[in-house]
Parts: C-alpha cells; structure tokens; sequence
C-alpha cells in the first residue's frame, strides 16, 4: 500500500493503508517481522524460513498448551 500511496496519492488508498497498518499492529508478535518488500514491490525475506517456523510453532504451542 505505501507504493500505491506514495505513486497515485488516493485517498482511499491512504485509508486502506491505515487500516493495514492498525490490523499488523494489532497482530502477536510471532507473526510480525518475517518479510518486506522492496521500493520494486518484491518481497524480501527478514528471517530464514526455519526461523519463522520456531516463532509460530511456539505461539500457537502457547495458545494451545502443547
């Protein structure tokens, strides 16, 4: 949504992105920070899969008690 922002400046674009923001905000942790994306728009891998695997796997083992 930034690109699409920063490119057309709509306002129902910098709504849509706002709201974005507010629901990643509100996400757990364990799901937060594993990738982004470039100013081209391609996804960049923030952590090794296996890493990301851990993190998730231990939230929902302490949501489920396993």
């Amino acid at each position: 949504m930034p690109l699409l922002v920063k490119k057309y400046g709509y306002p129902c674009f910098e709504k849509v992105r706002q709201q974005v923001e507010k629901q990643y905000q509100d996400m757990p942790e364990a799901f937060k920070g594993h990738f982004t994306f470039d100013e081209d728009g391609k996804a960049v891998q923030l952590r090794l899969p296996s890493e990301t695997k851990k993190m998730i796997d231990r939230f929902f083992a302490s949501q489920y008690g396993r």
